[in-house]
């Protein structure tokens, strides 16, 4: 209990608390809204400079196109169709400028020297759209990707370099990224008369072009490191994959091959979107920015990325809140000292009377204060003195009342208590009774008025059967008794097979194995069609302890009604993991779906949708599931299949 100096105290600070409190908030705000907007600022004028370099290089590449193509020698050897002479010039421009392949064409798109391939390809007429828009009379420059077969033929150095092995794997997806990405540049050649002679195009190579991506973070961020590591980045990504980065792994190789997050490669890749935010580079956080690399037809092929370290920056934004924190500390020290002498002079008076109270608490009863004053402190003096009488007036009354209440509570307590304890025994007596008569009638009765005349059925048309031959008049009709008589023996099995519960038999049981033998004998009892399955398997599933045969019937049971509900035509999932310490197997289908309304009902006894169903299938699966300390669990949406699932517990 807080004393009155201490409320008063409190009251003074309220306003000064709920003052620091918005301080505090607008100032973190400001001041992570001021380090990141700033941040998020020079993010984006790097990736300007980044773009600036990266076209720097397309310009480089343009100009030297530009000069090989006014070159005077080039074109006679062109018009000559001196293949020696032309192979010769090219093989000059190729070292001299450091192309990764450099090819030129006749007027017609046929080429007639390759620098990087001397023997290959002559003759062969190219399609690609950068050479028909040189032989249109453009000039092309911009980046393309080449074919892993398109940079062997140009040269088989180029795409042995560009082949990439993936760091992560991705399902459905190749290891190896075999394409390359190039800046490539396409010049008309003319001849003295204007008349377009052919194409000369040459490229670079822009997978492992690490001296391009150095020389971007060099222009970028130059040498500043935070800590070991560097304080920028950047990459080049063909797709979503970084065939030139400054970013390392941990072991200190650059990080060729990783993939971009999702969410970015969404944005910028699928939606050609910049992306200024921070995001997850491979290892650490970085504030980044991203920009689609486009190709002559405006489709996103690959990103431009620069990214700066979060962490100096949260670093710096920790500082700042530690600073404004430890003002805001001092300062509400000082006030909390301040408002503690107001108080204590306030509250002076009013301690004494709390000293009065105190006597009256703890037994006295005739107490009297002298009244001073008649401001508010006087009045409640003259209240305390009035308490006080009344306290003696009425406590003999209170006292004889609280015994008898206390003895009608305690009686009505123990009379509740008893009630309720009789009324929840009776409810589960009721309960089971209900559930065992139940079962009890329905299993003697399909025992005693079924069984024993099936079989006397089943065993007569079996002798009919042997005496009708394959043709004989009748035979399709008793054919049709034996089958309703089977029919009738499994209703009866499933029904015996509810109302009792069976002995285990536990063993090692290797789940997926145990599935797979049921999808060999799955043919044989219901009709696949056009149902398509597919399988995803946990590898090295542990072991359960189980009974084998009662969870056959259990599997067997989903995936017949999986495959009945497709009417012979769809998809069939089946799965298996292990979640936490249970073993789960799914089975989905894409059937018409549940309603919300039959799945309240599926796992009741005799309760069933299909014609001539027994409606005891899910039943007696539940049952033994139950018994094996597991769970079934349904999840349909109409017309959007449905999806089993059964949680078996691992135990050793």
């Amino acid at each position: 209990m807080r004393s009155i100096r201490a409320k008063l105290t409190l009251a003074a600070l309220a306003p000064l608390a709920v003052a620091m409190a918005i301080v505090t908030v607008l100032g973190f705000s400001l001041i992570n809204a001021w380090i990141v907007g700033e941040a998020q600022k020079k993010v984006r004028n790097d990736l300007e400079a980044a773009r600036a370099e990266y076209n720097q290089q397309k310009y480089a590449l343009r100009d030297a196109l530009h000069f090989a193509a006014h070159t005077a020698g080039l074109i006679d050897a062109l018009e000559r169709m001196d293949r020696a002479g032309m192979q010769q010039r090219l093989t000059e421009l190729m070292a001299g400028s450091g192309m990764d392949v450099l090819t030129l064409t006749d007027a017609g798109a046929t080429a007639v020297a390759r620098a990087g391939n001397p023997e290959a390809g002559l003759g062969m007429t190219l399609s690609a759209p950068y050479v028909k828009a040189a032989l249109e009379g453009e000039v092309f420059t911009g980046t393309v990707l080449m074919s892993a077969a398109q940079m062997e033929i140009e040269n088989p150095l180029v795409a042995r370099r560009a082949r990439l092995r993936l760091v992560e794997s991705l399902p459905g997806r190749d290891r190896m990224e075999n394409r390359g990405m190039f800046l490539l540049s396409a010049y008309p050649l003319r001849g003295a008369d204007g008349q377009i002679l052919g194409c000369l195009y040459g490229g670079v190579l822009l997978n492992r072009n690490l001296d391009l991506v150095d020389r971007i973070k060099s222009r970028v961020y130059g040498a500043e490191t935070y800590g070991e590591k560097s304080l920028g980045s950047a990459t080049i990504f063909l797709g979503d994959v970084r065939v030139a980065t400054t970013v390392r792994l941990r072991n200190g190789e650059r990080a060729l091959g990783t993939l971009v997050s999702r969410e970015v490669a969404h944005t910028v890749l699928a939606e050609q979107k910049p992306w200024l935010d921070r995001a997850l580079v491979v290892h650490d956080w970085y504030l980044t920015a991203y920009e689609p690399i486009l190709d002559r037809n405006g489709n996103a092929i690959g990103a431009l990325y620069v990214g700066l370290l979060e962490a100096p920056y949260r670093d710096l934004r920790t500082r700042a809140a530690g600073t404004l924190m430890l003002i805001l500390v001092v300062t509400s020290a000082l006030g909390y000292l301040l408002a503690r002498q107001g108080s204590k002079r306030l509250s002076r008076p009013i301690l004494e009377l709390e000293e009065m109270a105190q006597r009256v608490a703890h037994g006295e009863r005739h107490v009297d204060l002298a009244v001073r004053d008649t401001d508010e402190v006087g009045r409640l003096t003259h209240a305390f003195n009035h308490m006080s009488r009344a306290l003696r007036e009425r406590e003999e009354q209170l006292r004889g009342f609280a015994r008898d209440l206390e003895a009608k509570v305690a009686e009505r307590t123990r009379l509740l208590e008893e009630k309720n304890q009789e009324l929840l025994h009776a409810q589960e007596e009721l309960a089971r009774s209900e559930k065992l008569a139940a079962i009890g009638a329905l299993a003697a009765g399909v025992a005693h008025e079924i069984n024993n005349p099936t079989a006397i059925i089943r065993g007569n048309t079996e002798l009919l059967l042997m005496e009708l031959g394959a043709e004989s008049a009748g035979r399709e009709e008793a054919e049709e008794v034996m089958k309703q008589t089977e029919r009738i023996a499994r209703i009866t099995a499933n029904l015996l097979a509810f109302a009792r519960r069976q002995a285990m038999h536990e063993e090692r049981l290797d789940v997926n194995a145990l599935l797979e033998e049921i999808l060999s004998q799955l043919p044989h009892q219901v009709g696949l069609g056009r149902i398509t399955l597919k399988k995803n398997y946990q590898p090295e599933l542990p072991p359960l302890r189980a009974d084998g045969g009662q969870l056959r019937q259990v599997f067997t049971n989903l995936l017949v009604n999986a495959v009945e509900a497709m009417g012979g035509e769809g998809l069939l999932l089946l799965g298996t993991a292990v979640e936490g310490n249970e073993v789960r197997v799914s089975v989905t289908d894409t059937g018409p779906g549940i309603a919300p309304a039959v799945r309240e009902k599926l796992f009741n006894p005799f309760f069933t949708t299909k014609r001539g169903g027994s409606g005891l299938g899910l039943s007696v699966s539940y049952g033994i599931v139950e018994r094996h300390g597991g769970t079934i669990e349904v999840e349909s949406t109409p017309g959007q299949g449905a999806t089993f699932r059964v949680h078996l517990p691992l135990r050793s």
